[in-house]
């Protein structure tokens, strides 16, 4: 591990990969149901900053990268996912393949 990580860290990290992880199951699942690019849309953005997350804590204390690194990973697919986000809510405007 590359340095100690507070347990509350650790508590915080996990309850944001089970809530990601919800969101982007139940946004997927609405998806395949509805037929809804913006719902597809929106699971991926979701699921690309749950991943981020998941993959700064593996980098940082599984791969031995150094914090700085593991934080600009997370940071840049954190941002990446709520751009997809984003695009899901212009993708779910009138014309836009919704409902």
């Amino acid at each position: 591990m590359s340095a100690a990580v507070p347990p509350l860290v650790l508590v915080f990290k996990t309850i944001t990969l089970l809530i990601g992880g919800f969101v982007t199951y139940t946004a997927a699942r609405a998806a395949r149901k509805t037929g809804w690019a913006g719902l597809t849309y929106l699971a991926v953005g979701f699921g690309i900053a749950t991943f981020g997350s998941l993959l700064a804590g593996v980098a940082d204390q599984a791969l031995l990268l150094d914090t700085s690194t593991a934080l600009v990973v997370e940071n840049a697919l954190t941002a990446a996912g709520f751009a997809v986000i984003g695009y899901s809510l212009y993708a779910t405007q009138r014309g836009a393949g919704g409902p």
